[in-house]
């Protein structure tokens, strides 16, 4: 014996399915920010303060002589991570375009 569902019951049970669905999503990426602010303390971890007076002395002059205008140095840290080639790929590239000969 099949016994009908008012149209009422029937959305009433789809809207819950759908919110409790959105309920464990939202679930899910609260814990993977969690997950991710975790894993990015320990990246920081990596860092270490630089005390190289030589060092701090070269940035200085990098930066007075970007800026024009002396510069107080407040902190400078070292990231131990892996380095990005991005920066010199790009570099290499920008060298390479500027040799192509093209027609006259």
């Amino acid at each position: 014996m099949m016994t009908h569902m008012s149209p009422w019951l029937i959305a009433l049970v789809a809207f819950g399915l759908v919110f409790a669905s959105l309920g464990c999503l939202a679930i899910l990426l609260f814990v993977l920010r969690a997950l991710s602010v975790r894993s990015l303390k320990g990246a920081h971890a990596a860092e270490r303060d630089v005390d190289d007076p030589e060092l701090l002395a070269v940035i200085a002059a990098a930066a007075y002589a970007t800026l024009g205008a002396p510069i107080r140095i407040h902190r400078v840290h070292a990231h131990a991570g892996e380095a990005d080639e991005s920066w010199g790929q790009a570099g290499r590239m920008d060298i390479m375009v500027s040799h192509q000969v093209g027609p006259k």
